[in-house]
């Protein structure tokens, strides 16, 4: 998925073999070719704690990938490569064809085999890449975790024999979700020997305030746990939009229902019904297993000749570029990728009042909420935007001041210097 967190999807790994997302990796690589220039950065005095730092990124998904997460943890080792540190990725072989190393937009990425059995899979899995960490302890200096799973907990349980300070981050709502984190199933056999190595890496990265409550609810120490945002360019202007007598809706992410791209298609209905005098578009950029309902849900509703469906989108920033208003609707997130794209553009947001959400949009100053699963008031939000353009300037322009004054890649490896020098 592309500007999406990550997140909400599954992103970690089947360990029956079968990977969690079907992107292609000629897909990914043209993502990567995207970030090439990404954040460009001129070294400073405030690159000196990463000057030869040894970073070991560990993915606990098939990477390279399109998911939220595996995009963040591709632009964040693009941005430290430019603060001066050495940054190599790990990450699991999903699938038999991938090879055991290759180089990946300039990275090396390594990959751990194990047998894609049930069960037996997963603990083989943790046991070799927990030698994979003592064998290579000498040559980094830290280690960060994307996706909170399998390769978090063992090397929770290798720390005091390799020596590595673990950070893991908690890339979205999964892990509390059906995931590792989830209270439902703490005393599942697997689950409740995660959670054991889980207790014992150095950090736990928390991208929302959300998201901290549920950590302390599930045991984890105040200390252990960090907030350090998705990090965000923010080093170009925002492009204004084209004139134009059509007003351009636009979301961006998964096709699932947590995504709650149907309560969106329903207020949609209701602004085209509300406004005859007025060209409305909705643009829908994103794969997923509801494709297929939501095309039936638009053609049901009657308005599929108003909707551009784009499928995945490789590059982004023309995506967004291209909007009036962008509209998050989900029913869960982590920190959404999408929302923050949207206001770095400087382009107003609607989001559902969730955790992660609202962590981004203040009411009637970043952007506006409405209860998730409203399509009603999702439908009365847009129409405000749509009919006092003071505030949706007003909006936009608060929202890209928020993404620039907290979540520029500056800020965000300045918080993660502290957790890789502990």
């Amino acid at each position: 998925m592309i500007g999406s967190n990550n997140a909400a999807g599954r992103e970690g790994v089947d360990r029956s073999g079968t990977p969690a997302a079907t992107e292609t990796p000629i897909a990914a690589a043209a993502i990567a070719s995207e970030l090439d220039g990404a954040d460009a950065h001129n070294t400073t005095e405030a690159d000196a704690p990463f000057a030869g730092l040894r970073l070991l990124f560990a993915v606990d998904s098939r990477f390279p990938g399109l998911g939220g997460a595996e995009n963040q943890a591709l632009k964040l080792a693009i941005a430290l490569r430019e603060r001066g540190a050495l940054v190599e990725f790990v990450t699991p072989r999903v699938l038999t064809s991938q090879s055991l190393e290759e180089t990946f937009h300039g990275f090396t990425v390594k990959r751990v085999d194990y047998p894609h059995i049930r069960w037996v899979g997963s603990l083989c899995l943790m046991v070799w890449f927990a030698r994979y960490l003592y064998l290579n302890r000498h040559r980094f200096d830290a280690l960060h975790i994307h996706i909170t799973h399998l390769l978090a907990a063992s090397a929770g349980f290798a720390r005091r024999w390799t020596g590595l300070p673990v950070t893991t981050k908690i890339s979205g709502f999964y892990e509390f979700e059906g995931g590792v984190l989830d209270q439902r199933r703490r005393f599942m056999p697997l689950n409740f020997l995660i959670r054991l190595g889980l207790k014992q890496v150095d950090f736990v990265q928390t991208i929302s305030d959300q998201t901290r409550e549920k950590l302390l609810d599930a045991g984890f120490r105040n200390e252990q746990i960090k907030f350090v945002p998705n990090g965000i360019d923010t080093s170009n202007p925002p492009v204004q939009p084209l004139a134009s007598d059509v007003l351009t809706i636009g979301y961006c992410g998964r096709l699932r229902e947590v995504k709650g791209v149907h309560v969106l298609l329903d207020a949609f209905a209701l602004l085209l019904e509300n406004n005859p005098h007025q060209k409305l578009q909705l643009s829908i950029a994103g794969s997923g297993e509801t494709s297929a309902a939501l095309l039936k849900q638009a053609d049901s509703l009657g308005i599929g000749e108003n909707i551009h469906w784009l499928g995945l989108v490789e590059e982004t920033g023309p995506f967004f570029q291209n909007l009036d208003i962008y509209v998050q609707p989900s029913f869960a997130e982590g920190l959404p990728n999408s929302v923050m794209e949207a206001m770095v553009e400087q382009r107003p947001v609607v989001a559902s009042d969730i955790g992660g959400n609202n962590d981004l949009v203040e009411q009637d100053v970043t952007g506006l909420l409405f209860p998730p699963g409203d399509a009603g008031m999702l439908a009365e939000q847009i129409q405000r935007l749509i009919d006092e353009p003071v505030l949706r300037a007003s909006v936009a322009l608060h929202g890209r001041q928020l993404i620039v004054d907290r979540f520029g890649f500056d800020h965000v490896t300045e918080s993660l210097a502290e957790l890789y020098h502990v």
